[in-house]
C-alpha cells in the first residue's frame, strides 16, 4: 500500500512540474538582421518587438504609437502584411454603419483588426460571437461587406495575400 502512495505522489509531482514548464519563449525566434532592418525601415518607432515564425513567414509582434501590431515578412525580408488591433472607436464610420445594419449587429464583437497589405486596399475584420459560433466579417474602408468566414473552432489567423 505504501508503494502505491509513493508512486501516486511521484506521478502527481511529475505532472505538476511538467505543467509548470516555462514556455514564455516557445514562439520566440532569432531572426536574420535583414528582417530586423526591414521592420526598422517600415516602422522606425517599433518597440517591444518579439519575433515568431508562422509557416514560412516571420512575424514581429510590436508596439507602434501605442498600437499593437503584427508585422509579417517573408524569408526575403519583404513586408507582406500588418495586422493592427483596433477598438470600436477607431473603426471608420462607414464600417460601423454597415456592421450596425447587418444581421451580425446583435452578435458580440470580440476582436477588430485592420489588415494592411503592400498592394491591396486595407481591410477591416470584425470577429463576432454568438454562443459557440464565431465569424470573421471582412469590410472594405467604404463599408462593403466583402466576405464572411466561419472560424468556429478553427485557426483564425490572418495570413498574407501573395
Amino acid at each position: 500500500m505504501m508503494k502505491i502512495r509513493v508512486l501516486a505522489m511521484m506521478f502527481i509531482a511529475a505532472l505538476a512540474f511538467s505543467a509548470c514548464s516555462d514556455d514564455d519563449d516557445k514562439d520566440h525566434v532569432k531572426v536574420p538582421e535583414a528582417l530586423t532592418q526591414a521592420l526598422k525601415t517600415k516602422y522606425p518607432a517599433a518597440g517591444d518587438v518579439d519575433w515568431e515564425q508562422k509557416g514560412s513567414y516571420y512575424v514581429a509582434d510590436c508596439m507602434v504609437d501605442g498600437k499593437d501590431l503584427d508585422v509579417w515578412f517573408n524569408a526575403q525580408a519583404e513586408w507582406r502584411l500588418t495586422e493592427i488591433d483596433l477598438n470600436w472607436d477607431n473603426v471608420p464610420g462607414t464600417v460601423q454603419t454597415a456592421f450596425s445594419g447587418s444581421e451580425y449587429a446583435t452578435w458580440k464583437r470580440d476582436d477588430i483588426d485592420l489588415l494592411e497589405y503592400p498592394n491591396q486596399p486595407s481591410i477591416y475584420v470584425i470577429e463576432v460571437e454568438k454562443g459557440k459560433t464565431e465569424y470573421q466579417l471582412f469590410y472594405s474602408e467604404e463599408g462593403n461587406l466583402m466576405q464572411t468566414k466561419d472560424v468556429t473552432g478553427k485557426d483564425d489567423t490572418h495570413w498574407p495575400i501573395d
